[in-house]
Parts: C-alpha cells; sequence; structure tokens
C-alpha cells in the first residue's frame, strides 16, 4: 500500500520510519539538517554519500537506514520538509509583511519577485537536484511545483485586486480571469527564467547577480502595464 505526501507524491510506507525517543528524533532532525547543508553545497543527490550525511550529523549508518530505505527516499523526506517550511514562510509573511497589505499593484509585484528570487537563492542546490532527478524520470520536481500553486494561490488573487484597481476597471468574473491569466503567464515567465539560471548559473541572470531582483521586478511590472519603480 503507498500513501501520498503534502505535496501529492506516494511513498511507501518504509521510506521513514518514525522515531520513538526523543534522542533518536534529535538525530533524525541532525541528519535532515545535514542533508540539506550537504545538497545544497553539491547540488546532485549522485555527490551526496550516506557516510558524509551520518559523519556530519554525528549519527550512524544503522541510524540512517532505521529510518529511511534508501538515499532518494531521504531525499523525499528532506524535499517535503523543505517545501512544507516555504509554504508556512509564505503564509506567514502575505499575512504579515505591509508590502501584502498594501494593495499597490506594482510594491506587490515587486514583492513577488524578492520572494522568488530569495527562494531560489536559498534553494539553489535543492532544486538543482530535484531538476536532475526529474531528467531520470522520477517525479521530485513535481513537488515543487505542487508547493508553487500553492504560493500562487496566496499571491496571485491579491495582485490580480491591484491590478483591476490601478487600471480603474471593475473586477467582475471575466475581468479577474483575464487579469489573472495575465499574472499567472507573466510569472510563469519569470520562473522559466530562474529554472534556467539555476540550471545554467553562472550566467547574464546569474542567481547570485545584484542586479537580479531589480531586473526581474522591471520585467514584471511592465508585462503587467506598471510604471517602473
Amino acid at each position: 500500500m503507498t500513501t501520498t505526501s503534502p505535496r501529492g507524491r506516494e511513498t511507501q510506507p518504509g521510506a521513514i520510519a518514525a522515531p520513538r525517543q526523543t534522542r533518536s528524533q534529535q538525530g533524525l532532525v541532525r541528519m535532515l539538517q545535514a542533508g540539506r547543508e550537504l545538497i545544497e553545497a553539491s547540488g546532485n543527490l549522485d555527490d551526496l554519500s550516506i557516510n558524509d550525511i551520518v559523519e556530519r550529523a554525528g549519527t550512524s549508518i544503522g541510524a540512517f537506514y532505521r529510518r529511511f530505505d534508501n538515499k532518494d527516499a531521504f531525499f523525499d523526506v528532506l524535499q517535503d520538509a523543505a517545501m512544507e517550511a516555504g509554504l508556512e514562510h509564505v503564509r506567514e509573511t502575505v499575512e504579515r509583511d505591509p508590502a501584502w497589505r498594501s494593495n499597490d499593484a506594482g510594491t506587490l509585484a515587486d514583492a513577488v519577485i524578492s520572494f522568488y528570487v530569495v527562494t531560489f537563492r536559498r534553494n539553489r542546490g535543492l532544486y538543482h537536484a530535484s531538476l536532475l532527478r526529474a531528467s531520470q524520470r522520477k517525479a521530485s520536481w513535481d513537488v515543487v511545483k505542487s508547493a508553487n500553486h500553492e504560493v500562487l494561490a496566496m499571491m496571485v488573487p491579491r495582485l490580480v485586486s491591484a491590478l483591476a484597481q490601478s487600471r480603474g476597471i471593475k473586477a467582475d468574473h471575466d475581468t479577474t480571469q483575464a487579469l489573472e491569466f495575465e499574472v499567472r503567464a507573466t510569472v510563469q515567465m519569470i520562473l522559466g527564467m530562474l529554472v534556467n539560471s539555476v540550471l545554467n548559473d553562472p550566467g547574464p541572470l546569474s542567481l547570485s547577480s545584484r542586479q537580479l531582483r531589480s531586473w526581474l521586478q522591471i520585467r514584471l511590472r511592465r508585462c503587467l502595464g506598471l510604471a517602473d519603480g
């Protein structure tokens, strides 16, 4: 029997065994943290060894295999945890950050870009490893896409509402649908650029470039008919 993870991935029940003791749980947390740091440094699951994980975490090979069937299962859990943490951060940001309560389309557009640039920089290695696995017909990138659908569901309606206000048009059903398509299509284009920069970094759109955020903010504003910030 299989189960479905929060990100829609089917997992085998043996993929991870729940630790029964506090010390065991602390070891699990350390292994996941060690794996996260190592995958960010390498960007390739093939370069990540179980020995490196347990050595960095201060645990053992036996402790690893008591919780995970293999390295792929470990990466699945690691990625799910990263996506859930990212979603929680978005929920808090959208609720508390003044930019997301401003109802100013330009401010919201800039906030969208800031979020994605920070997210891609923070997860550069994880995303690179996930994209490489996806090329081997493994569904790891589907997990990222699923998380992004939830992000867009939180962000897009706010930007659509502000965009309608900035254009002085009534946000009826047809108008809202048209604006939502416009926003989603433009954001998809921006995400394609960021994904490309993950796979082809360094390049003109290097994730490390100081110009990246402002350049993308201008592109998004112009695509949505907004004045440059």
